[in-house]
């Protein structure tokens, strides 16, 4: 048979350029199964689909900032695709440069001599 679902997908971390994600498998159907992951967003190109071999978590990077994504996960052996699993997440924001160090003006040399 198809694997089913993937259960208990999960947020595990976040950046303002990735989402980290797990799950827990379902049954596998009697056969080998993977994983595949989607995620899209409103006007943000997707990134690639990402396919896991092996494990229940994985990083998708290359995100937009501050942006809501709609991930799924399916669960893939060699009869078929699991229906979706589903998560909306949203990227933080991109951490705000720090400011410039304030600069010390050179020390005046030691003696106080002056130009003439």
């Amino acid at each position: 048979d198809r694997p089913e679902p993937p259960r208990a997908l999960r947020l595990s971390a976040l950046s303002g350029s990735s989402l980290s994600l797990a799950w827990e498998p379902g049954f596998d159907g009697g056969l080998p199964q993977h994983f595949l992951l989607r995620a899209e967003g409103p006007d943000a190109p997707p990134p690639p689909a990402a396919l896991v071999t092996s494990g229940f978590s994985l990083t998708l990077g290359g995100l937009r900032p501050e942006t809501p994504y709609d991930v799924t996960v399916r669960a893939r052996n060699a009869r078929g695709d699991s229906a979706p699993a589903r998560l909306r997440a949203v990227t933080s924001a991109l951490p705000e440069a720090p400011p410039p160090p304030w600069e010390e003006p050179p020390a005046a040399p030691p003696g106080g001599s002056e130009d003439p």
